[in-house]
């Protein structure tokens, strides 16, 4: 969560100098990131539990996500961007389904 807030804070950033490539490289960085963060928000809810709790770090890491887009909303050349919660989302919600199959 810690780089995601530090990549976060960087005005201007980019991966591509194109924009199809820039779009499509960063959404699979939150796709990625975020299902991470939704499998560490579930190893630390959930260590040494019999019953697992799946939508406890979902619901963390939404809210993560959603406030994140908020810290870019204040810096420079960045902006809250639908699209990306929903990416985040997605990755979360896809780390969730993995997670319960192999319960």
């Amino acid at each position: 969560m810690g780089i995601v807030f530090y990549l976060s804070s960087i005005p201007n950033l980019r991966v591509s100098q194109s924009n199809f490539w820039d779009e499509i490289l960063r959404s699979g960085a939150h796709f990625i990131l975020y299902g991470i963060g939704y499998f560490l928000f579930f190893r630390a809810i959930n260590f040494g539990k019999a019953g697992k709790n799946f939508l406890l770090p979902l619901f963390l890491t939404f809210f993560y996500g959603f406030f994140d887009e908020i810290h870019q909303s204040f810096v420079p050349t960045r902006s809250f961007q639908i699209q990306d919660l929903i990416v985040d989302f997605s990755g979360a919600f896809l780390a969730k389904i993995i997670l319960e199959e192999k319960k």
